[in-house]
């Protein structure tokens, strides 16, 4: 390889292998050129990658290397914010992103949704589109073209999350349906097929195959890839980069300490050919193109190698010479793809810089823009900008600039009013539940935002031309491309009880710098009314605003709708409202989603009338309790010996709260009084993984790993004469139909007797769950344990799960 050959040389003539910071880019950079190997890691999650190996391959053998994630994890905890399904999807990928930034490899993904917890293979199957995830992963290969595919999970060993099996077994049919090229045969316009060597299984031991002592043995079967605590000749740290990857993955609340040892990774072929016995430390048969335009290449590589010592200027014009040789090789052949890597090399070999900067961080279609492009070209290296196009501004065309010097060039016009607001390319169609719809493969799979805008520069050397993109950037991030005005409502949901009106706002955010006549009006579907009908305003520039409707329901039907908004301005009328991703471990994101309130018209009775919440970390469930209760006040957990808890009907503790907030066991005495004087207290799914207790609840018990994952499994009542299932609503099977994501999580499996189970849900193979639902009698009030997913169904707009909730609440009431 490029990396054993350069430090060959190195001891061969006793040269000094500390470089420079420069140095040492540059000879990476001339060493990747001549391994044209790649490296594709394939999981279901943006956490599921092996981030000490996609380091290794990338910083130590030089391998071009990218991590495939069938999903993005739209379906986990939040434990950073309130962002969940797509908007946690969003945030996710900007974590993928950022650690693979750290690690110098790419990402790619699928159509695929994390929907949550899928308890086996064919249940995650059933839910894919698996022909269409099968289309995304064989373009993902076509487009790659990897030497080898390592998957984290097995196709034949049993995981405890069916997405993770489900990801090596599509994997496997794509391995062969990308070579073949009567499959998916739509994709032969821009791509060809493409045969990979091998196809990898990386063993981790928490498999337990082949596992003794905890210790998985290399077997005759295994290749083992061991890899080193430091790399002598770079001076990496391969545990200090892998560790922080994986630190990016926090909203996950993944963590990992800086291993100081070497390590061992293990993996079983699956397909394909064996690594040959002559080549160490590897885990694929490496290229073996030994035509006369690879000779050639490799040769003029190898020269430039020795010549590290090289000045700038005999650099650049050998750079320029091989430059000048690619031109006679075929552009099918896979040396040519090496054109790009060589002419970057040359313009950092003279030192050019060339950067874009946009003076503000939003810009709006049809209004003025200003850009800057700085550029810095030393007259000794003999380079020329020869001409600059800006084609995102209207009527700019492409711009003589001959220089060969610093300079800083002023551009402004108007945007082109053609293009549309920033918004992830995966989400541009609607889908489903469990699967994207995008435009085209790349769409989903290259994770781009549709809206990266780019100058396009050509730059002349000795009569070689060399054309170059470079990004639009306001304080190193991409420029935001935004409508003139957004709006966001008040809330994600609305119910309808009984015909009654309610009041909803809608907050208007100007993004232009003058004053704006619009007008703004509801959208609404057959049984819904608004008043005002409209309303008509003119907008300060750069400034909010606030409209209030009153909305109500001419229909007596049980049913979940959408709202949406319309503003109407000179330019054209708008939907879209504003989110931003914005964390210090990751790169700021802003996008335009159409606004959207869902408007639950439900018969629902409550007799509490005031409600306490604790929540716990980063938890919404408020917004949706405010729909039931006439008085809902949240209680801060530091706070809570400062309140009368008995004025409350009911007081409710957020999900994971014994995991996030281990200290509300110092307020069990007050529970315990509240509850004995006639409360209500309820208590939402806490999970075993970072808890620092053996029991969690006032009256402890003890939580599982279990979880309800099939929305449509039957549920039974225990006793269906109890008050919780028939006061002040009456409760039947058709309250536990519509339901999202899962029914149960973490339930129970164990309590004291003096509890009473209310439910009984089936759970597959796992037989039948009665934890879903613990309640407790005790003096005058009542305590209960919830596992239900109350938590994701009430923002969804369930109907039964908001009646369930009522009775809950309502339960110490006369």
């Amino acid at each position: 390889m490029a990396l054993e050959f350069l430090t060959q040389q190195a001891q061969a003539q006793h040269l000094d292998q500390t470089f420079s910071y420069k140095e040492q880019v540059m000879m990476r950079a001339l060493c990747m050129l001549k391994i044209s190997d790649r490296v594709l890691y394939i999981g279901a999650h943006p956490d599921d990658e092996n981030n000490k190996l996609l380091t290794f391959l990338a910083q130590h053998q030089l391998v071009d290397t990218a991590y495939l994630s069938l999903t993005r994890g739209e379906g986990g905890q939040n434990f950073i914010g309130t962002e969940k399904g797509v908007d946690l999807g969003v945030l996710r990928v900007q974590e993928s992103l950022s650690a693979r930034k750290i690690e110098g490899t790419r990402q790619f993904f699928t159509r695929a949704k994390d929907f949550g917890f899928a308890k086996t293979v064919d249940e995650t199957l059933a839910r894919w589109d698996e022909n269409a995830v099968l289309a995304d992963i064989v373009w993902t290969i076509r487009y790659f073209r990897p030497t080898a595919i390592v998957t984290r999970f097995s196709p034949d060993v049993p995981d405890l999350h069916g997405h993770h099996q489900a990801s090596a077994i599509l994997i496997t049919k794509a391995f062969d349906l990308a070579a073949d090229p009567t499959a998916y045969s739509e994709q032969l316009t821009e791509l060809a097929p493409w045969q990979t060597r091998q196809l990898l299984w990386n063993v981790y031991q928490d498999s337990g195959v082949k596992d003794i002592g905890g210790e998985v043995l290399p077997l005759p079967d295994y290749l083992s890839l061991e890899i080193p605590v430091t790399d002598s000749f770079w001076g990496l740290h391969y545990g200090e980069i892998a560790a922080e990857s994986r630190n990016r993955h926090r909203s996950q609340a993944m963590g990992s300490l800086v291993q100081h040892h070497p390590s061992i990774e293990y993996f079983e072929l699956l397909k394909g050919e064996l690594v040959g016995s002559e080549t160490a430390n590897t885990i694929f048969t490496q290229s073996s193109l030994q035509d006369s335009y690879a000779i050639v290449f490799n040769r003029l590589v190898d020269e430039l190698i020795v010549k590290r010592e090289s000045n700038r200027t005999e650099l650049t014009l050998e750079l320029a010479a091989i430059l000048f040789w690619m031109k006679i090789v075929p552009e099918d052949h896979i040396i040519h793809q090496k054109r790009a890597e060589v002419e970057r090399l040359l313009l950092d070999s003279a030192g050019v810089s060339l950067e874009v900067q946009a003076l503000e961080e939003l810009w709006v279609p049809g209004k003025e823009v200003n850009v800057v492009l700085h550029v810095h070209i030393p007259v000794e290296s003999n380079l020329e900008l020869t001409a600059v196009n800006v084609p995102f501004i209207q009527g700019t065309g492409q711009m003589d600039y001959p220089l060969s010097a610093s300079k800083a060039i002023h551009l402004s016009g108007q945007l082109l009013d053609t293009i549309s607001p920033s918004f992830p390319t995966w989400l541009s169609s609607d889908g489903d539940a469990h699967n994207y719809a995008p435009i085209s493969p790349a769409d989903v799979v290259l994770t781009g935002y549709g809206t990266e805008l780019e100058v396009d520069l050509k730059l002349e050397f000795a009569g070689l031309s060399i054309a170059v993109k470079r990004p639009v950037l306001h304080a190193g991030n991409p420029v935001v491309v935004a409508p003139p005005v957004t709006a966001t409502f008040d809330s994600e949901i609305v119910v309808l009880s009984d015909a009654a009106k309610r009041s909803i706002s809608l907050e208007l955010q100007s993004t232009v710098s003058e004053s704006l006549p619009i007008s703004v009006r509801l959208t609404l579907p057959d049984g819904l009314n608004a008043f005002p009908k409209e309303i008509n305003l003119n907008i300060a520039g750069n400034s909010t605003e606030r409209l209030y409707f009153e909305l109500s329901s001419s229909s007596q039907q049980e049913q979940i709708q959408e709202i949406g908004f319309e503003i109407e301005t000179i330019t054209g009328v708008y939907a879209l409202t504003s989110k931003s991703i914005v964390y210090p471990h990751v790169d700021k994101i802003t996008y335009f989603p159409k606004g959207l309130l869902r408007v639950l018209n439900l018969p629902v009775n409550i007799t509490a009338q005031k409600v306490a919440y604790i929540s716990g970390m980063n938890d919404e469930l408020a917004g949706s309790l405010r729909q039931l209760v006439g008085q809902l006040e949240i209680i801060p957990i530091e706070k809570i010996g400062e309140v009368d808890l008995v004025t409350f009907d009911a007081v409710v503790l957020g999900i994971r709260i014994y995991n996030t907030h281990p200290l509300i066991t110092g307020f069990h005495q007050l529970f315990h009084q509240y509850v004995e004087q006639g409360g209500v207290l309820i208590t939402q799914y806490n999970t075993p993984y970072d808890l620092h207790l053996k029991e969690v609840g006032l009256y402890p018990l003890a939580v599982s790993q279990e979880r309800m994952t099939d929305t449509e499994s039957h549920i039974s009542f225990l006793n269906p004469a109890h008050r919780i299932l028939n006061y002040p609503n009456a409760i039947g099977q058709h309250n536990f139909q519509n339901w999202v994501q899962d029914r149960a999580l973490f339930i129970p499996q164990k309590w004291p007797a003096d509890f009473e189970p209310i439910l009984r849900g089936h759970n597959g193979e796992s037989g039948d769950e009665d934890g879903l639902l613990l309640l407790r009698k005790q003096g005058k009030g009542y305590y209960i344990y919830n596992s239900l997913s109350l938590f994701r169904q009430l923002p969804a707009g369930v109907a039964g799960a908001y009646r369930l909730f009522a009775n809950m609440l309502s339960l110490a009431s006369n």
